[in-house]
């Protein structure tokens, strides 16, 4: 546990980060924007007000059960094979020339999935691609406002596309397909860059949920995540006072030497315990089986047929994601 730079706590420890995410008194940060509901209908800001991701209390609790109720009707075994479909489908138009998996695959193919199992028509499936790329891009705190106009922009076509209906249920559907887009696209990359290394034969010994586990364990697509204390605790010895900003570091707390060991290799075998990337405690991810299955599904052709075109890989500048920028491959 260490201070961070602005002026709360970042807690690095797996056991540290654990007890944060498991006591009621630290709560998620209230959404950035203007208080109360004085956003405009349609906008980031009015999304960022209704989802559960920027909830807590009974809010978060009534807006979580409408994104359960949605992933309930949507089996995680079909998300894959229609990932997998729609991949393969995307690698035979792209023939023996090669293929930016980050351009093509690693967020248009997951979001079209959910998008379709959501109900929205096929017909319409290349927009909500690009009206959900834009909004994540905006997403969380520290947007510029360039990005914030285009994802109001986006917001209020993806409440045409998923609509009609209650807006705290439009905004939770939106939500489940913004939180589905960059960290899939992120947990893609990130297992094809260290999976694709190791020889075809020695990576034939594991399958490929093998690979996405301990990406997400040692290359997480979402480094860290925040929480405020609500009233004094104590953590780890230390006294956090009321309205301290908390900042709990996932990547550390995968690499904590005291649960993992050799925590810095990368081994497919690894046995648990259980990474932190998805969340504990009191709010774990809802859909992780449903994102690991979207991304295990474009995953497993690519793994089966396919090299890097270019050793090197550049990530997307963020404070907090690390997705590739660019990740080329080519049939072996």
């Amino acid at each position: 546990m260490k201070p961070s730079s602005d002026h709360g706590l970042t807690v690095t420890g797996h056991a540290e980060v654990c007890a944060v995410l498991d006591d009621p008194r630290f709560i998620v940060p209230p959404a950035p924007g203007r208080a109360g509901d004085e956003e405009p209908p349609g906008t980031l800001g009015w999304l960022r007000r209704h989802v559960s991701r920027f909830s807590s209390g009974r809010a978060h609790e009534r807006r979580r059960a409408l994104v359960r109720a949605e992933l309930h009707r949507v089996h995680p075994g079909s998300l894959r094979s229609a990932a997998r479909d729609r991949t393969v489908a995307e690698l035979e138009r792209a023939g023996e020339e090669p293929l930016d998996v980050m351009a093509r695959l690693a967020r248009a193919v997951p979001v079209a999935v959910l998008g379709s199992a959501l109900g929205v028509a096929e017909a319409d499936l290349e927009a909500l691609v690009r009206a959900v790329t834009a909004v994540a891009a905006a997403y969380h705190p520290g947007a510029g406002a360039e990005r914030v106009a285009r994802a109001d922009t986006s917001v209020g076509e993806l409440a045409a596309l998923l609509g009609p209906g209650d807006p705290e249920m439009v905004a939770n559907r939106i939500g489940l397909l913004v939180q589905a887009c960059d960290a899939t696209a992120g947990l893609i990359g990130n297992t094809l860059n260290a999976a694709l290394r190791p020889p075809p034969a020695l990576r034939a010994e594991w399958p490929v949920d093998a690979f996405a586990a301990e990406t997400l364990r040692l290359d997480p697509p979402v480094r860290s995540t925040r929480r405020t204390s609500r009233e004094g605790a104590e953590l780890g010895g230390r006294e956090v006072p009321p309205g301290t900003l908390v900042v709990l570091d996932f990547a550390a707390a995968n690499r904590d030497p005291r649960v993992f060991p050799d925590p810095h290799r990368f081994d497919p075998s690894r046995p648990g315990p259980r990474h932190l990337t998805f969340g504990y405690g009191r709010r774990p991810c809802p859909g992780d089986g449903h994102g690991l299955a979207l991304a295990c599904g474009v995953l497993e052709p690519l793994l089966a047929g396919y090299e890097p075109a270019d050793r090197e890989v550049a990530y997307e500048p963020s404070a907090n994601l690390r997705i590739p920028l660019r990740l080329e491959v080519q049939l072996r």
